[in-house]
């Protein structure tokens, strides 16, 4: 089983997910230190509004984001392919 990291984009005028950003380079314990709950969720396993120093984070690793347009989430979920028999 693999884990995926995204980030969920949602049109802010209808909820509508736009686009999902798959997440390369995913540094867990940096992440964690810029969630206030982390220590109740310490795979970060919930998604998180991407805002705030969450959001800096995420562009100074060379993401952009149009807030006035679309909402962001961190998301994850298993990816259950990756477990196909030989």
């Amino acid at each position: 089983m693999k884990i995926i990291r995204q980030i969920d984009v949602f049109e802010k005028s209808s909820d509508y997910i736009f686009d999902e950003i798959e997440i390369k380079k995913f540094d867990l314990e940096a992440i964690k230190l810029l969630i206030t709950n982390s220590k109740n969720d310490p795979l970060l396993y919930n998604g998180y509004k991407i805002e705030g120093k969450l959001r800096a984070y995420f562009e100074k690793n060379g993401y952009e984001f149009f807030p006035e347009k679309y909402d962001y989430f961190l998301c994850c979920y298993q990816d259950n392919n990756s477990l196909k028999s030989k």
